[in-house]
């Protein structure tokens, strides 16, 4: 882990979020985040971040495949993101 910000007892607008790293090791060096915010106006917004470069010369030679791979990825958290917000909200 590298960075947690907590909510706020109470309150709007309010924020929460996490950050981590990548390990020794991982094929890729970078971080990601993820924020979720209620703004005034009670609407949820999410805040994906990601940043990365390869960890060795094997995986920047595969740089588009990989790029392809992290944008699966963050598709699929996206997704995971919207399919929560959805079970949350009255038919």
């Amino acid at each position: 882990m590298v960075w947690v910000h907590q909510p706020a007892p109470d309150g709007v607008p309010q924020s929460a979020g996490f950050g981590y790293g990548t390990l020794p090791g991982h094929p890729a060096r970078g971080e990601e985040s993820f924020e979720v915010e209620i703004n005034e106006a009670g609407e949820v917004l999410l805040r994906i971040r990601a940043f990365s470069k390869p960890g060795n010369w094997f995986y920047a030679a595969g740089g588009l495949v990989t790029r392809a791979a992290q944008r699966y990825v963050t598709s699929r958290y996206i997704e995971g993101a919207r399919t929560l917000a959805a079970e949350g909200t009255p038919p």
